[in-house]
């Protein structure tokens, strides 16, 4: 199994209404490819000051499904429109309980 971790920063100028869109965008993706077993996100709780504002982990069964959902072209229209939002993003992919 392949996990996707996804940390976003927002620009300061992402409203609440923006950020809630992406989340509802969001749900939309969570079966854009039959190969996604897990897709789980949302904000920060704020319990630390450093810490990012919104996380996103998605469990895929091989790289082949990961790859599939990178590409498909629902994802790839939905980061074109909530791209704009964001000020920083970092990502991982893993083997989940590789040895």
């Amino acid at each position: 199994m392949i996990r996707q971790i996804t940390l976003i920063r927002f620009k300061p100028t992402a409203s609440s209404s923006d950020i809630d869109l992406m989340g509802k965008g969001f749900k939309e993706l969570a079966d854009v490819v039959p190969g996604i077993r897990r897709f789980e996100f949302g904000s920060d709780l704020q319990l630390l000051e450093d810490a990012w504002n919104y996380a996103l982990v998605i469990d895929f069964i091989g790289l082949d499904d990961w790859r599939d959902y990178r590409d498909h072209p629902r994802h790839l229209a939905f980061a074109e429109r909530f791209m704009p939002l964001i000020d920083d993003i970092a990502r991982v992919q893993y083997q989940v309980n590789a040895t």
